[in-house]
């Protein structure tokens, strides 16, 4: 015998199948549905997780061999540039080596190594950008190598300009002037990346927005590398040994991949919100 409230409990739950697909609609329609499905299409986390691996792998100790035969302390530079106190200094420095015995046993295979690690970012990164900008890859090999390697060249000096501005940390007041420096200095950084590594297809302005998003989330990152992620390592090392060292360094790296996904995803957003469905040209 059919029982007389069946038929409203179908209707119900139809009527909530609705409501919920209706309320999943409107959420992917809105902005921040849209951009989450931005960075779902360039694969933000496995691309931040490789660009991790491949800094801490490749980069990195190109870092210390360059740093190493200009006479500095790539440690010190680290420690600086992510705000590390005492304890979380001493764990970096027993993990990584200044980088002198390197310079003096390095063969021409080892430096063809590093600089292909090196360029490896800079690739890496333009990568990043063609997806988000929907740009296809350019002809001319030597052009594309001509723009990663004056990319490299600019983002050491970046990564120097952040280590000689973080000198300055004092107070929290002088933390607050800091990450304002560190701002400026990022947004015109990461304004000109991909103008660069798309070889000025897309116009330096239209680039604006995104290298003001990626420097804000940049120094967000700093603020949380000061306040939390010395902990994170020294209790990584007490925990772990070198292993829980490297487990947070490679977190730090990956939020670093993060924000420059952020930033270029918010900035494609905003010009095609506020400016014209097309990105502008030239």
């Amino acid at each position: 015998m059919q029982m007389h409230g069946e038929p409203p409990r179908r209707s119900s739950a139809t009527t909530l199948y609705n409501r919920a697909t209706a309320t999943a609609a409107r959420v992917k329609a809105s902005a921040a549905g849209t951009f989450w499905n931005r960075l779902s299409a360039v694969d933000f986390i496995n691309s931040s997780l490789m660009l991790a691996a491949l800094a801490l792998m490749c980069f990195l100790p190109f870092l210390i061999v360059l740093s190493a035969a200009a006479g500095r302390d790539v440690r010190r530079s680290i420690i600086i540039r992510m705000g590390l106190n005492h304890q979380a200094a001493a764990a970096v420095d027993g993990l990584i080596s200044s980088g002198q015995t390197a310079v003096t046993t390095l063969s021409v295979f080892g430096v063809a190594w590093l600089v292909f690690g090196a360029f490896g970012m800079s690739a890496t990164l333009q990568s990043w950008y063609r997806k988000v900008y929907d740009e296809p890859p350019s002809p001319g090999a030597a052009r594309i190598l001509a723009a990663q390697a004056l990319w490299l060249a600019g983002f050491l000096a970046y990564l120097t300009g952040q280590v000689l501005i973080g000198r300055q940390v004092g107070s929290f007041g002088g933390h607050v002037l800091i990450f304002v420096a560190e701002f400026g200095f990022a947004v015109v950084f990461w304004t000109l990346s991909p103008y660069l590594l798309l070889l000025g297809k897309v116009g330096w302005r239209a680039m604006l927005p995104g290298g003001i998003a990626t420097g804000f989330c940049l120094t967000e990152l700093s603020v949380f590398s000061a306040l939390l992620l010395s902990s994170s390592i020294v209790s990584g090392d007490e925990n772990y040994g070198p292993v829980g060292v490297v487990t947070a360094l490679l977190s730090y790296l990956i939020g670093f991949g993060v924000c420059i996904h952020l930033g270029a995803v918010f900035g494609r957003i905003w010009n095609e919100r506020h400016e014209s469905p097309t990105i502008p040209r030239g």
